[in-house]
């Protein structure tokens, strides 16, 4: 994996992708329709949603109040940026070919289970769901659930790749959209001013209000 410092960009047109190839860390070149570089570019697109909700986190700070009278604080602007820096710790990793016996440092598993902990704290201080959630509310919430999307389908990529990969990359990913799922809602039941606010949730096979009348115009 390439250390920090070593990624030159002196010069951005290259050439060298134009008959539909890139170069890994290794040297080696692979198809840019390849399900290893379609990963990677939805790392980077990842890494932008999470700069849009970095913008959006006017109030950094979020107070989480838990069971047994504890508190947990959150930083968003933290939070979104060190999950940014790790989106290229995650590319480095998948950018980089496993070899026999390297002797590379990867994307570490305990960040799997670092993030699943975090989860589990943060699960009580939401309500149980009965059905799932319809993704509405505001700019913040709305973001927090496009990421989530994003996290999925970056996972799902991973899994695609036929080569030998650390299989914490596809577990984080996981871990991650789970986690922005739990921070969405976090986020939604804060700006209702109510822990208990109920979201507005999946209600299957019924007739729902379209919102929509068409009656004579005023003459």
């Amino acid at each position: 994996m390439s250390e920090r410092g070593k990624v030159h960009l002196n010069m951005i047109v290259t050439k060298t992708g134009d008959q539909g190839e890139t170069y890994l860390n290794d040297g080696s070149r692979v198809a840019k329709s390849s399900a290893r570089i379609k990963a990677l570019s939805l790392f980077e697109r990842v890494s932008v949603k999470l700069g849009f909700f970095i913008h959006e986190c006017d109030q950094s700070l979020l107070q989480i109040p838990l069971p047994d009278e504890n508190i947990c604080q959150i930083d968003l602007i933290a939070l979104a940026n060190s999950f940014q820096q790790e989106m290229y710790d995650l590319g480095s990793d998948l950018c980089t070919p496993i070899k026999p016996e390297e002797s590379l440092t990867r994307f570490p598993a305990e960040k799997v289970e670092e993030i699943t902990t975090i989860i589990s704290n943060l699960t009580p201080a939401l309500t149980p769901l009965d059905s799932f959630i319809l993704p509405q509310g505001s700019q913040r919430v709305l973001l927090s659930h496009d990421i989530r999307t994003m996290f999925r389908q970056a996972e799902i990529q991973v899994w695609e790749i036929t080569d030998q990969i650390n299989p914490a990359v596809p577990q984080y990913l996981n871990r991650l959209s789970d986690f922005w799922f739990v921070l969405g809602r976090i986020l939604q039941f804060e700006e209702q001013a109510s822990p208990s606010a109920d979201p507005h949730q999946w209600e299957p096979n019924q007739n729902h209000e379209r919102g929509i009348l068409i009656q004579k115009a005023n003459l």
